[in-house]
C-alpha cells in the first residue's frame, strides 16, 4: 500500500461533516451502512432479508436479481432522505461489498435478467467439473488463477448459463449478453443501466471466478478459450478503490461509488488486516479464513486459493484463502431438525462430565477448502443409544472449529509459521462456546471484532479512502478488538480430537459419483436411504 498517497490526501475537515455508505450484499441479507466519516460508528442502517428461489431441484440455488436490485434501493429509501442526508450529515460516496462467486447474465441493451442469480452455493455444474477433471488435474490452472477445479467458482455458471439456457446464449451470439457478479449487476443498475451504466467489477471479485490471471489481474486469454466465453461479455477489472461512475436517481442520485469489493475481504479492511501475515475469520452462515501474505502470492500446496484480499493503490496486496461451505448453517439445520436450544445443551453440559464425543462433518453440497470434494456429504459419526439432541448440537458447534483447524494447519504448513492469532468476525462471532472451542481446537488467540460486520465497516473504509474522495485515513483508524479468547485444553486432547475429526471427515467422501452415470440411480437410492435412517435416528432421538 502506498503509505505516502494515504498521508498526503485525507481530508480531515471534509471528513468531520461526510458519511459513507455502505451496500452490503450477503446470501441472504441486504443491508444498507451508514458511517462517519474515519470512524467506525455507524449512524444509521437498514437490513432486509432476501429469499432464494423456491425449486425441487437438488443442489441448486437461486435469487431473483430484480429482487435483490430493489431490496438494496428500499434499504438506501429507509436510511437516507433526498440529496442524501442522514440526521443533517451527507452522504458523500458508497462503497459496494458484496457475496463473491453468484453470478446473473442480462440483456446490456434491455437491461432485462436473461437467467435468476446462481448462488456461490449452488452445486449443478458438479458434473461438468468432473467431465474437466477427466482429463485435466484438479490444479492445473493454479498458477494462472489461484485456484482449483470446483462448482464454486463463477465460469463454472457461467458456462451452464450459456450451455443450458437458450436466451442466455441468443444474446450471447448477438453481442448483448453481459456476465456479471453481484457487484457488477448492481454497479450498472446503479449508474444508468441500459443509458449509460458502468460494466465494471474489481479484482478481489474477478479473482473468484477463475476466469482472471493472478498475475496480470486481467480476464486471461487462455482460460476464456478453455471455457468458451468472450471477454466482451465481461466487466473491465478495476482497483477496489476508486470512482467508477454516479448513482443515476433516487435520494443519493449523483452521488459517486467508489468501492467495489469482496464481502469477505471487506472484513480483512475493517479489522485492519494490513500487515503480512495476520489472520482473520469472518463466520456467519458460512465461512472464510485469510492470511495477508502481502504484495507476495503464495501458491499453496494444501488446497488453499491464492486471492486478491485488496488493492486500494496500484498494487494488489494478496492473500492465501481457506472457503467454508457451511458453517453457521449447520448449527441452525440441527437446531431445526432437533428441536433442541443452544442455551439448553449449555446447561446440561456442564454437569454431564461423561458426554458422548460425536462428530458431524457438514457437507451439505460438498467440501470446500482445503480437501474440496464436491461429491462429499453430510455424516454423523459415533452416535450410540445414549447419544442425545444436545451432542448432535454440539457437534455441528465444534465442527466450525475442527473446519477452521483444518485450513489454519494447510497455512501454518504453505507459510511456514504459526498462526497463534485468529481475528474473527460475523454472527457466530457472539458464540461462546465456539469461539472459546475454536481457540482451543486452533491453539490460537481468538480477538473478537467489536462491530460483528467488519464487511460494512471494510467497504466503507475503502470507499473513503479513494483518491477522489480522501476522507478515511484507513491505517491511522485505532484498534477496537472486543472479547479475547485463550486455549484451555491440552495439547493431548487437541491432538485425540482433530485425529477423530479428520477419521469421520474421509468417511464423508465419494457419497456422490457424478462420474459413473451407470451406478448413478443406485448412488440416489443409498443417499436416500441414509437420510430415511439418519431421519429415524433423529425421531428417535427427539423422544430421549
Amino acid at each position: 500500500m502506498n503509505l505516502s498517497r494515504l498521508y498526503n490526501v485525507f481530508n480531515a475537515e471534509k471528513a468531520k461533516e461526510s458519511l459513507v455508505g455502505t451496500i452490503v450484499v450477503n446470501t441472504n441479507e441486504v443491508g444498507f451502512y451508514t458511517f462517519k466519516a474515519n470512524c467506525s460508528e455507524v449512524v444509521k442502517s437498514h437490513n432486509l432479508a432476501v429469499k432464494n428461489v423456491e425449486t425441487s431441484r437438488a443442489g441448486w440455488s437461486e435469487q431473483d436479481p430484480m429482487v435483490i436490485l430493489s431490496t438494496v434501493q428500499e434499504c438506501i429509501s429507509n436510511t437516507t432522505t433526498p440529496g442524501g442526508m442522514v440526521m443533517g450529515l451527507r452522504v458523500v460516496t458508497v462503497g459496494v461489498a458484496n457475496q463473491r462467486g453468484s453470478v446473473v447474465a442480462w440483456n446490456r441493451r434491455t437491461g432485462d435478467p436473461l437467467s435468476n442469480v446462481i448462488l456461490w452455493s449452488d452445486n449443478r455444474t458438479a458434473t461438468m467439473v468432473d467431465e474437466y477433471l477427466k482429463t485435466n488435474d484438479k490444479y492445473r490452472f493454479q498458477k494462472v488463477c489461484g485456484l482449483p477445479f470446483s462448482p464454486y467458482f463463477s465460469a463454472f455458471k457461467i458456462k451452464w448459463l450459456l450451455n443450458n439456457v437458450g436466451k442466455v446464449m441468443s444474446a450471447y451470439r448477438v453481442g448483448d449478453c453481459y456476465f456479471g457478479t453481484i457487484d457488477t449487476w448492481l454497479l450498472w443498475n446503479m449508474t444508468g443501466g441500459k443509458n449509460g451504466g458502468v460494466f465494471v467489477t474489481d479484482c478481489s471479485n474477478a479473482s473468484h471466478t477463475f476466469l482472471m490471471n493472478i498475475n496480470t489481474l486481467e480476464w486471461d486469454k487462455r482460460l476464456l478459450k478453455f471455457f468458451g466465453i468472450s471477454a466482451k461479455s465481461l466487466a473491465t477489472i478495476k482497483t477496489s478503490s476508486e470512482v467508477y461512475g454516479n448513482i443515476s436517481g433516487g435520494y443519493l442520485d449523483k452521488t459517486p461509488i467508489s468501492c467495489i469489493i469482496g464481502n469477505c475481504q471487506a472484513a480483512l479492511i475493517g479489522q485492519k488486516c494490513f500487515r503480512r501475515g495476520l489472520t482473520k475469520g469472518t463466520l456467519d452462515k458460512n465461512g472464510s479464513i485469510f492470511t495477508i501474505t502481502g504484495e507476495n502470492k503464495v501458491f499453496s500446496r494444501n488446497g488453499l486459493v491464492t486471492t486478491i484480499a485488496y488493492r486500494l493503490d496500484s498494487r494488489p496486496i494478496f492473500a492465501l484463502e481457506g472457503p467454508i461451505a457451511s458453517v453457521g448453517h449447520t448449527i441452525e439445520w440441527v437446531k431445526e431438525c432437533l428441536n433442541v436450544r443452544e442455551n439448553e445443551c449449555l446447561a446440561i453440559k456442564k454437569k454431564d462430565k461423561l458426554q458422548n464425543e460425536v462428530y458431524l462433518v457438514p457437507a451439505f453440497n460438498g467440501l470446500y477448502a482445503p480437501h474440496w470434494r464436491h461429491e462429499a456429504r453430510s455424516i454423523l459419526v459415533g452416535a450410540n443409544e445414549y447419544t442425545i439432541n444436545d451432542d448432535i448440537l454440539k457437534a455441528a458447534m465444534e465442527s466450525v472449529c475442527f473446519q477452521v483447524q483444518d485450513i489454519v494447519e494447510a497455512i501454518n504448513d504453505d507459510l511456514k509459521m504459526s498462526i497463534d492469532k485468529i481475528q474473527i468476525d460475523g454472527d457466530l462471532s457472539d458464540n461462546t462456546m465456539v469461539m472459546q472451542c475454536l481457540s482451543d481446537i486452533t491453539n490460537s488467540k481468538i480477538e473478537i471484532a467489536v462491530f460483528k460486520n467488519m464487511s460494512a465497516l471494510g467497504a466503507a473504509m475503502a470507499a473513503g479512502y479513494a483518491p477522489e474522495i480522501n476522507v478515511w485515513n484507513a491505517l491511522c483508524m485505532p484498534e477496537d478488538n472486543g472479547v479475547i479468547y485463550n486455549p484451555k485444553i491440552t495439547a493431548e486432547e487437541r491432538k485425540n480430537r482433530i485425529f477423530d475429526w479428520k477419521r469421520a471427515m474421509r468417511r464423508s467422501y465419494d457419497w456422490i459419483d457424478y462420474k459413473n452415470k451407470l451406478n448413478y440411480f443406485w448412488t440416489i437410492l443409498s443417499i436416500t436411504s441414509g437420510v430415511i435412517l439418519l431421519g429415524g435416528l433423529f425421531i428417535i432421538l427427539k423422544k430421549k
